[in-house]
């Protein structure tokens, strides 16, 4: 009978151990220490550069003087001493004065007046003209056929009138300091229709010559 208490008793008691020791919470692993992940390093944050501006230079424009204005009495005096060197002053006191002789052929052109004429032709001119093979050949050119020149009053009457009627001239062009013509200026071009010729400070009537 004790035997049998003995043996339930133990059994109780092993029983208990096996519920207590079922019972006990598991005890924990002890924890890895934690590893501490570095901090982010700051990207730095690049701007792009700010352009670059080229400041334009201003445009430095050579300053030009203003021109003179250039008269008309300019402009004809420099056409017509292209080929010499004439002042001006002295160019406007021979155009004056040959303009004024032009005046005076006109009136004795007008009421034919051979002796007023030949007071202003040139001797070589007078000499030339009064000569028959020189007012024959002439002759030949005449648009009037069978017309003859038979002396240098007729040279004046059916040659030079007729030639310079109703002619207006404009300028005077230098040949030389001592020979000048005396133009009408059409267009582009001039016409001659006197030509004088400075003889002793004098301008006398230079009449052309029969071509070759």
């Amino acid at each position: 009978m004790k035997k049998i208490i003995h043996s339930a008793i133990t059994a109780t008691i092993f029983a208990l151990t096996l519920v207590g020791c079922g019972s006990t919470e598991p005890v924990p692993a002890p924890a890895e220490p934690a590893v501490e992940e570095p901090a982010p390093v700051p990207v730095p944050v690049v701007e792009d550069p700010p352009e670059e501006v080229l400041e334009e230079e201003p445009e430095v424009m050579e300053e030009v003087a203003p021109q003179p204005e250039v008269s008309l009495e300019d402009k004809e005096y420099k056409r017509s001493t292209t080929n010499v060197t004439v002042t001006k002053e002295t160019f406007v006191e021979d155009k004056t004065r040959i303009l004024q002789i032009i005046e005076d052929l006109a009136l004795y052109m007008k009421n034919g007046d051979f002796k007023g004429w030949t007071s202003y032709l040139a001797p070589e001119s007078y000499s030339y003209w009064t000569k028959k093979p020189n007012l024959s050949k002439a002759s030949q050119r005449l648009p009037k056929k069978g017309l003859r020149l038979n002396t240098i009053e007729d040279y004046f009457k059916f040659v030079f009138i007729p030639a310079r009627r109703g002619r207006t001239v404009d300028e005077i062009r230098y040949d030389t300091e001592t020979e000048v013509n005396v133009v009408q200026v059409d267009a582009d071009k001039d016409i001659v229709y006197y030509t004088f010729t400075k003889i002793n400070g004098k301008w006398k009537l230079s009449l052309p010559k029969n071509p070759d």
